[in-house]
């Protein structure tokens, strides 16, 4: 094995991007501060460089604003307000706020909101093996060669657009047939 098949092959290994579940969250409500550095340990991997911030305090305040998520209580953030905040800050990386928004309200309309952090981290955990499974399969089997290598990154790139694509497809038939039932 070449030194960078054996590289690519432990990247594998360690790779690791946990959403937490519900039971995971803090039980005692925290302050904007401590929320903000929360999230920075729990979606630390959606950083693209040191100077990446995951949210902000205008972003919660905006957040709360625009009725993403509820309003905190004597300025401290619940459970409830991180499992929002986990979404949130994860599905804002592909889709724009107003879907977000969306489909994070039709799913917590069915269920309530541990339901559904516990539904989307495991979503989450089965979808990231399941690319993570594709991208072994594919860059294992040439990881030596540098143009195999480019090409599965572009495979993989290209793959996040097509869903990016067919999530904001979905949802937008999805709010179409809601607004014609109401």
């Amino acid at each position: 094995m070449t030194k960078k098949e054996k590289k690519f092959e432990d990247y594998f290994k360690i790779i690791k991007h946990k959403i937490p579940y519900w039971d995971e969250l803090p039980e005692i409500d925290l302050y904007m501060d401590q929320v903000i550095a929360l999230m920075d340990k729990y979606l630390s991997f959606h950083k693209t460089d040191e100077n990446s911030v995951i949210v902000t305090h205008s972003m919660i305040n905006n957040y709360v604003k625009l009725g993403i998520m509820p309003a905190p209580v004597k300025k401290k953030y619940s459970r409830e307000h991180i499992a929002y905040l986990i979404m949130i800050c994860t599905l804002k990386q592909c889709l724009p706020i107003s879907e977000i928004k969306h489909l994070i309200n039709l799913r917590i309309q069915r269920t309530s909101v541990e339901e559904t952090l516990n539904f989307f981290s495991n979503l989450y955990d089965s979808t990231f093996n399941t690319v993570i499974a594709i991208g072994k399969k594919f860059s294992l089997k040439e990881a030596a060669d540098d143009e195999f290598l480019s090409d599965t990154a572009l495979y993989m790139a290209i793959g996040s657009s097509a869903s990016k694509y067919i999530a904001s497809q979905i949802s937008e038939i999805n709010k179409e047939d809601k607004e014609k039932n109401n």
